[in-house]
């Protein structure tokens, strides 16, 4: 593996057995020899860059170099290198082929899809007033500060994406909130982050991400909390911020956006709610009788609350929603639901409760519009891979956002996210954005570090070396440079 001088990540993958290390092998070359079959032979020298040493003068000997510096490479490494990756051309747009995976870069970004690159200078601009606002006024604790945060975050049109985290203590989320902050690009600076305690959002600021603590939802107690308070809370702060009239996109994140997220509502504005399919399927797939499920046993059981009840098997982690009568009276009904049953999973409450609101009653409530957004452009990213596998470049043509659904471990999700080329780019912009933010803020950018987080998340330029735990128990390594 190679990372070229201006790269600001690097990922090593080591394999632990024999079996691992044949199956790594065929990952990568499955995606090369699939495109080999689909181009013309006069075209296969396309694929030369695959096989061909990476730029920036870096050598592949078994020896691993980052930015000028070199260590030994164990078995079985899988990487990003510009040099060694698939490079097409379409309209404009430079698409990056890696094992598998790309993620494009300018030109055009799909229809209706606005400036959503932008430069790192004039996106910092932007994000320097929010973080202004989250050093003077770091918790929110009236519904007047919340509405003077979400003003200073949304858009023209009152949209906003917004999204509620918790911090680990070893920092693995914070690898998770850079890509996304990185890769929503021009739309960082309309993204507001809930922090579920001050360390949280101390450790956010200290990246240039713009948080605010959470001293305003209720605090419920129950089961629920197993994936964190923060999953509860979300719910209230989405009832929260249609009460005061905004448009909303909640993401979780580990989602990796492509596109600019707010092309969706100005692609079709008849929906109240629209929300990530988990069907398991690269498209939607349905039974007899227009049946939904997930086509996976153990979420079926766990979903239907009678034998064959009717349910849409949507993500919780990724749904637009419009401000609306229908909207704020589902997420009424949602959260008090919630609050009810303390001890039941907010997102298999949510396959309940939203077919209950399709069906409007008199002229005293109308029907919710709702759909699962279309699997083209948001989708899972095992799938994502899978559609890779089977079309090749093309399918990263319509793609806007992909999740780390299915996967409950923050290895595996880096890792995936690492194969298809997110990780990359959303660290690399976000390196980027968080130095030209530091150079905006000027002075008031010296927030204080906290404790034990000067390495990598204070003022150093330190590399720090995580090694996580995949679900197999297995070792992920990555090492991150701030």
């Amino acid at each position: 593996m190679a990372v070229g001088a201006g790269d600001a990540w690097s990922v090593d993958v080591h394999a632990t057995n024999r079996a691992e290390k044949f199956d790594i092998l065929g990952r990568l070359l499955r995606p090369t020899l699939t495109l080999a079959r689909s181009l013309p032979p006069t075209m296969r020298f396309l694929l030369l860059p695959l096989l061909a040493p990476p730029c920036h003068g870096a050598k592949l000997s078994g020896v691993e170099r980052r930015n000028g510096t070199s260590g030994k490479h164990a078995g079985g490494g899988l990487g990003r290198r510009h040099g060694g990756s698939l490079l097409l051309m379409r309209n404009g747009t430079r698409v990056h082929g890696m094992h598998g995976g790309m993620h494009m870069h300018g030109g055009s970004s799909g229809s209706g899809s606005g400036n959503h690159t932008g430069s790192p200078r004039a996106t910092a601009a932007r994000l320097a007033r929010v973080l202004r606002l989250a050093l003077e006024r770091p918790a929110m604790r009236t519904m007047r500060d919340l509405d003077r945060v979400a003003a200073a975050v949304a858009t023209d049109k009152r949209e906003l994406v917004f999204t509620t985290v918790s911090m680990d203590r070893p920092l693995h989320q914070l690898v998770l909130l850079r890509q996304w902050v990185g890769n929503l690009r021009a739309s960082a600076p309309h993204a507001l982050m809930i922090g579920a305690a001050h360390r949280t959002c101390a450790v956010a600021l200290n990246a240039s991400i713009p948080c605010f603590v959470d001293e305003l939802a209720p605090q419920l107690k129950g089961r629920q909390n197993f994936f964190g308070h923060q999953v509860v809370t979300k719910w209230w702060y989405a009832r929260a911020l249609l009460s005061l009239r905004y448009n909303i996109i909640f993401s979780d994140p580990d989602i990796a956006w492509v596109r600019e997220p707010f092309a969706e509502w100005r692609r079709d504005s008849s929906f109240d709610l629209q929300g990530l399919s988990d069907i398991r399927s690269t498209n939607l797939t349905t039974q007899a009788h227009h049946e939904i499920t997930c086509i996976r046993g153990w979420m079926e059981s766990m979903y239907e609350h009678g034998r064959r009840s009717v349910y849409p098997c949507q993500s919780t982690g990724l749904w637009y929603m419009r401000d609306g009568v229908a909207s704020r009276a589902f997420l009424d009904g949602m959260y008090g639901y919630i609050e009810a049953n303390r001890n039941e999973w907010e997102q298999k409450a949510f396959q309940l409760v939203v077919m209950r609101y399709l069906v409007g009653l008199g002229d005293e409530l109308p029907p919710l519009r709702y759909r699962l957004l279309p699997p083209s452009r948001f989708v899972n990213v095992e799938f994502y891979e899978e559609r890779l596998r089977e079309v090749g470049p093309s399918a990263a043509a319509t793609l806007i956002a992909t999740h780390c659904g299915y996967l409950k471990n923050t290895a595996d999700k880096l890792e995936h996210l690492e194969l298809t080329g997110f990780l990359h780019r959303g660290l690399s912009y976000h390196r980027k954005l968080h130095a030209a933010t530091r150079a905006a803020l000027g002075s008031a950018a010296r927030y204080a570090v906290p404790e034990g987080d000067e390495a990598l998340y204070g003022w150093s330029d330190a590399r720090v070396r995580m090694v996580l735990k995949r679900k197999n128990h297995s070792t992920f390594r990555i090492s991150v440079r701030r």
